[in-house]
């Protein structure tokens, strides 16, 4: 077993970027769609100023979003990632590769037995992938997560082909050994990192706690 590298998602108040700043997760992501937890970029701008030295990469969320949008955004804040979220076509996110070659395009995937027949049509314009829960009225950040029995297909896709895959959906300090036991390559929180709707530093505690001992 190894530490799968995380994604500290959802950030949505200077607050809890702190805590992502001071937490062991690799990528800290904001997102730019409609959403409890919307921030815009040129937020993001603002406080990241405070971060002259950020040793993390950042991560902007799309949902359906035009090429236009997306460049605003990009011209605000570089990100390191782009992660489109919703149901892009295997088109729109080779347009969106082709705006920004020197970035990392994630497509967003929802848990259903179709799922790795459309990883493969995203695979050559995608860089990585996010496997989350399909929910009812959210496209993600639901708290939900889906059957993580079927996680081991996904996560051994991703290594056979070379791409990050991060597990994402409802996972929390008190479940994600349960998701460990598969050896993801990364983990996506959210709403599992919150507590009445902001980061919660003690839970973050408590993930890494878990984290660490999976080494």
């Amino acid at each position: 077993m190894f530490q799968p590298i995380y994604k500290f998602c959802g950030v949505h108040s200077a607050a809890g970027l702190q805590t992502a700043v001071a937490s062991q997760a690799a990528y800290i992501g904001f997102v730019m769609a409609e959403s409890r937890r919307y921030v815009s970029a040129d937020i993001v701008k603002e406080w990241l100023e405070h971060y002259p030295d950020l040793d993390k990469k950042v991560v902007f969320l799309f949902v359906n979003e035009t090429l236009d949008t997306i460049k605003k955004a990009v011209e605000t804040v570089r990100p390191d990632v782009i992660q489109l979220h919703g149901s892009e076509t295997p088109e729109q996110a080779a347009a969106v590769k082709k705006a920004f070659p020197d970035i990392e395009i994630w497509k967003a995937v929802h848990h259903d037995p179709n799922s790795l027949l459309l990883l493969e049509k995203f695979l050559n314009n995608a860089d990585g992938f996010v496997i989350d829960a399909k929910a009812q009225h959210a496209w993600g950040g639901s708290g939900e997560s889906f059957d993580w029995s079927h996680a081991g297909r996904y996560i051994e896709y991703g290594r056979r082909m070379g791409v990050p895959l991060f597990i994402a959906g409802g996972i929390t300090p008190d479940n994600v050994q349960e998701l460990l036991n598969h050896n993801p390559w990364g983990i996506d929180l959210s709403s599992g990192l919150e507590s009445y709707g902001e980061k919660d530093p003690e839970k973050v505690r408590q993930l890494e706690k878990r984290l660490c001992e999976n080494e």
